[in-house]
């Protein structure tokens, strides 16, 4: 054989061999929290399906003595009445018997009951009180729902140690010769073991490769959450730059008197999108000539199916729109991380592959960590093995 291929191999060896220590060793050292994060992320699968299902369970049913929902403009003199920082939001839902919501920001300020105007319990407060915990620990490690820096920065690190695991587990995987009986070997599942090493082995080839790409996004996205400068650097690159709606106008004296209600726009707005799921607009004190509403067409995760309209509030008609495309390049590159890390994004099918590939984490970490203590018990016997000998 010629010198400079044996040179090639030995070097080959020398790189594969490191990557697996590499390989080995920090992945030994963050598998505890990658499977927190892993195990909890299964159980946040179908987060926003499990609200809004505790939501629904406790929306008010339709009186006996009430034929129809209060009407729209009663509501919004009640919302009136509640102080607010910013602006009040309303946000009507297209669900039978839901509650009109008052939002002060992002903060919820009260539930109204549709029919009588009251205020409301928190619908299907229990479950978000859980959720929301589970969430804190899933992301910051705590057990009171509160935020800690500690539990994000370790999470953080952890992410990053799993992406290094991903890239360095597929170079591994990689057979030493690329032959098809290999690659089958690191492709399916045999079935047959001679023993739980083999096993393993070949659940974390098979496993690991498949899921590497959703992993890998996974784990991407979520560096976003546990670090201030993913964001900061993806501002410095990606165009702020986006198409926004003409600013509403106040109207003149004489033009109070034409503006139509609010119920009346919304016609405009529930016409032109029969597919909303809510709309959401603000409640100002200065009458003004247009009005602002926000459209969610989707399932509250899908930002590619919200849409801001403008719509005249003299004649009914639709001035302008903004869809997910119209914004900048930077909010939309946010907004597929933030639903890209849930696989909202791509609707109920995203969420089940996240949950699954999030699952499967738990598998490739139980894996991984029996073939690192098996291969420690084997160096442990071979070691008194020679001491033996040796005595």
């Amino acid at each position: 054989m010629p010198l400079p291929k044996v040179l090639a191999i030995g070097k080959y060896m020398t790189i594969r061999k490191t990557f697996f220590w590499l390989h080995l060793i920090i992945g030994c050292s963050a598998a505890i929290f990658i499977f927190l994060m892993s195990i909890t992320g299964v159980a946040l699968t179908y987060e926003r399906q499990m609200i809004k299902s505790a939501e629904r369970s406790d929306y008010p049913s339709k009186p006996e003595n009430i034929n129809q929902t209060l009407p729209l403009s009663e509501i919004l003199v009640i919302a009136q009445g509640y102080e607010t920082k910013k602006t009040p939001q309303i946000v009507i839902e297209n669900t039978p018997n839901a509650p009109v919501i008052i939002k002060d920001g992002r903060k919820k300020v009260a539930y109204l009951n549709p029919y009588t105007g009251k205020e409301m319990a928190v619908p299907g407060q229990g479950t978000k009180t859980f959720l929301r915990k589970l969430r804190a620990f899933h992301r910051w490690l705590t057990l009171d729902g509160k935020f800690s820096e500690n539990g994000r920065w370790v999470n953080g690190i952890s992410n990053v140690i799993f992406i290094a695991l991903i890239l360095s587990g597929l170079y591994l995987w990689l057979p030493k010769k690329l032959k098809s009986r290999a690659l089958k070997q690191r492709l399916t599942l045999s079935g047959n073991y001679k023993n739980k090493s083999v096993r393993n082995y070949q659940w974390h080839n098979v496993f690991g490769f498949y899921m590497a790409p959703v992993l890998f996004i996974l784990a991407f996205t979520a560096i976003f959450f546990s670090f201030k400068w993913p964001g900061q650097t993806l501002k410095q690159y990606a165009s702020t730059q986006s198409t926004e709606l003409t600013k509403p106008v106040a109207l003149a004296m004489e033009q109070k008197s034409s503006l139509l209600p609010i119920n009346k726009q919304l016609l405009t707005v529930k016409a032109h999108y029969p597919q909303w799921q809510n709309i959401q607009f603000s409640l100002d004190n200065v009458q003004t000539s247009s009005k602002i509403y926000n459209v969610d067409n989707g399932n509250g995760g899908e930002p590619q199916k919200r849409v801001s309209v403008l719509i005249d509030g003299l004649n009914g008609e639709l001035i302008e729109e903004m869809k997910f495309e119209h914004k900048s390049n930077y909010n939309k590159l946010r907004s597929y991380i933030r639903f890209g890390h849930t696989g909202e994004v791509f609707g109920i099918l995203g969420q089940t592959i996240a949950g699954i590939a999030s699952l499967l984490a738990c598998l490739l970490v139980y894996t991984g960590v029996m073939l690192s203590w098996r291969r420690y018990q084997r160096s442990k016997n071979v070691k008194e093995a020679e001491t033996e000998l040796i005595s």
